[in-house]
């Protein structure tokens, strides 16, 4: 069971409920089933009262996955498979899909797909809601994603990240024209003012190293080959932030203004540049890894997507006019 935690700060004291509904990414019904089932904690003590009173430096800490022992429904979603043996699987994760049930998406996640079909519950000896994840990728990121089919290669595969014997590449398109490669290294923590995102800080939070490459410039964009050497929560979409060259079509690390001119400059109106634009044009294009059972170096692409091919084209297009 997966626990989080929260400082509060705010210069007034707020109900617990209401805070949490500004500060995490779970909906208000979420919010009090928890606190109903005691699945939330203020200061180290259950509550059981969505009224309960806040005030600044308490601490929340709150599962947001469910019990253990919860039975995950099998769910028929198709999925890109790029590659499998006895042990993994490797998936170009489509955008739009969560990858494990949380109380805001129960039976519609990738775990709900690989479940009973591509992984078997009892290759994992814990009952918890993340059989088989090793690493995730955003909802709205699509590519490519290692999946462990039992414990063993579960471990091996954590081994592997945390020693950072893996290579992962993405692709994004991003806005403005950058001509040179680039390296950014800053810390990666909590925004004090939003709890909900991060932000590059001199002090606090985890190291980020992110290298970029440009591959195509644009009259208004670039695309990207980027390199992580962390792997820090959303730490593209924040370091293209940190720079100024934020990630197309991010609704939460972008900029809106830039959004809606490049897609009008690309024949789309205000009330039509989101068709454009869905989600941050942001995929994990690869990996490479020495295989664990093989002892053999592997390599595996994920196929661009159509939305972010289908803006690629547009791009091009209005570039040889």
């Amino acid at each position: 069971m997966g626990k989080k935690t929260i400082t509060v700060l705010t210069n007034e004291k707020k109900r617990i409920d209401i805070y949490m509904r500004e500060n995490t990414n779970l909906t208000r019904s979420c919010i009090h089933r928890l606190i109903r089932y005691g699945k939330v904690l203020l200061n180290g003590k259950k509550i059981f009262v969505r009224h309960t009173k806040v005030k600044n430096g308490d601490i929340i800490e709150y599962f947001e996955e469910m019990q253990n022992g919860i039975e995950i429904k099998k769910t028929d979603i198709p999925l890109d498979i790029i590659y499998e043996d006895e042990n993994i699987l490797i998936i170009n994760k489509q955008p739009g899909l969560v990858v494990h049930p949380a109380p805001s998406h129960l039976d519609d996640t990738l775990v709900n797909a690989l479940i009973d079909k591509y992984i078997k519950r009892e290759s994992f000896l814990d009952k918890g809601t993340r059989p088989g994840i090793i690493h995730r990728l955003d909802k709205d990121t699509s590519g490519v994603m290692i999946i462990a089919k039992n414990m063993q290669a579960r471990e091996k595969f954590i081994n592997i990240f945390k020693s950072k014997e893996i290579t992962k590449i993405y692709r994004c398109i991003v806005h403005g024209e950058i001509n040179e490669e680039g390296f950014i290294n800053t810390n990666i923590g909590r925004d004090y003012k939003n709890r909900k995102k991060f932000t590059a800080r001199v002090l606090g939070g985890k190291n980020a190293q992110t290298i970029y490459t440009p591959l195509e410039i644009f009259n208004r964009a670039t695309l990207l080959n980027v390199r992580i050497l962390t792997g820090r929560t959303h730490q593209i979409r924040v370091h293209m932030n940190f720079i100024g060259n934020e990630v197309v079509g991010d609704f939460v690390y972008g900029n809106k203004t830039k959004d809606l001119e490049l897609a009008q400059s690309l024949g789309y109106t205000e009330k039509t540049y989101r068709e454009l634009l869905p989600r941050q044009m942001l995929h994990a294009y690869a990996v490479e890894f020495i295989h664990p059972f093989k002892n053999k170096k592997m390599i595996f692409e994920a196929d661009i997507p159509d939305d972010f091919n289908h803006l690629l084209s547009l791009l091009e297009k209005e570039r040889k006019r």
